[in-house]
């Protein structure tokens, strides 16, 4: 499976996205290949606009029922993708919520490493209405959700308005690159591996230190953060970046619901053919609403031989196929 997928990959972005090629050439390749991730978009009305000089997308759903905003911050690697590329996902996620999304370009690594792309997200969310912070959720796939993590870290230690909550996909949070998970999982992962992610990360890092906590907010503090939910996929290679987050947030008291979807890759949510995206957006939205009450401190998911501790329900729900069974830590 993962021979054919990376095949399909080459197919579509005539190979521009081997870590050898041009920087250009490899967003022009990522762009093309996110393309996949129209199919089926919700409807929704589209419009650029800049915000504290920073250029974005809002995304209003055909039916919006509540207005909080969705600030949704994009994935690739902080050196590859846009607003553009994302406005499939974020679409997703806003919909079942009825909410409106915004979604920041941020200036991407190499060319502009930390914090640039930190001190654009931080303009984005202070340009907002006091009102609007207050209730916003903040979102991020991949990068995105190391960013929304060292954004809401920067807004406590400024003593500003958090984000309500934040829901962070596949969140890469340890640009050390110091996971188990990177190297034991990276049979079944697609399209991260160890050589690209220590490029990625030399650039968005530039001339801070790795373990630096705007760099790898696994290394910073959680106390004080709002409700955080946490997706991840079970065969991805960053699945110990967010099973120590989840360790290390629930240390710090921090309200945190980990879900662990068995046998998924990075960022499956935004692959509309699985049924278990769907089923992950849901989730999203039900945690969100409140249904979903299992918000508290979270454990280690799995012990160290791999069983399941009797703390963690692991299974379908009845909402959920035997494709698509979850652990989830409550």
């Amino acid at each position: 499976m993962k021979r054919a997928g990376l095949a399909s990959i080459r197919r579509k972005t005539g190979g521009g996205l081997n870590i050898d090629r041009p920087i250009a050439e490899q967003r022009v390749a990522f762009a093309r290949l996110l393309e996949l991730t129209e199919v089926g978009m919700p409807e929704h009305q589209c419009r650029s606009l800049r915000v504290a000089d920073i250029p974005c997308l809002q995304l209003t759903p055909r039916e919006r029922s509540d207005d909080r905003l969705l600030l949704f911050i994009h994935g690739g690697g902080y050196s590859l993708g846009s607003a553009a590329t994302h406005r499939p996902l974020a679409a997703r996620i806003a919909r079942p919520l009825g909410v409106e999304a915004l979604l920041p370009d941020y200036r991407l690594a190499p060319e502009h490493p930390c914090p640039a792309g930190l001190d654009d997200t931080l303009a984005v969310w202070r340009a907002l209405p006091e009102r609007v912070r207050a209730r916003a959720i903040l979102a991020g796939d991949s990068a995105g959700g190391g960013l929304a993590l060292a954004l809401t870290m920067t807004l406590r230690d400024t003593d500003e308005i958090l984000p309500s909550a934040l829901v962070l996909l596949s969140p890469w949070t340890d640009l050390t690159v110091s996971g188990e998970s990177v190297d034991r999982l990276a049979e079944h992962e697609i399209m991260l591996a160890r050589p690209g992610l220590e490029l990625m990360a030399a650039r968005y890092a530039g001339s801070l230190a790795r373990n630096d906590p705007r760099v790898s907010p696994l290394f910073g503090r959680f106390e004080d953060f709002p409700r955080t939910l946490i997706q991840v996929g079970g065969h991805e290679v960053l699945l110990d970046d967010a099973r120590r987050l989840a360790d290390r947030a629930a240390a710090a008291g921090v309200a945190v619901t980990l879900q662990v979807w068995e046998r998924q890759n990075h960022v499956f949510q935004a692959t509309p053919m699985l049924e278990s995206a769907a089923s992950a957006i849901a989730e999203i939205a039900a945690w969100i609403s409140g249904s979903d009450r299992r918000s508290r401190p979270a454990r280690r998911p799995t012990t160290e031989d791999g069983r399941s501790p009797s703390n963690v329900t692991i299974g379908a729900r009845p909402d959920l196929d035997a494709g698509d069974r979850r652990e989830d830590v409550p």
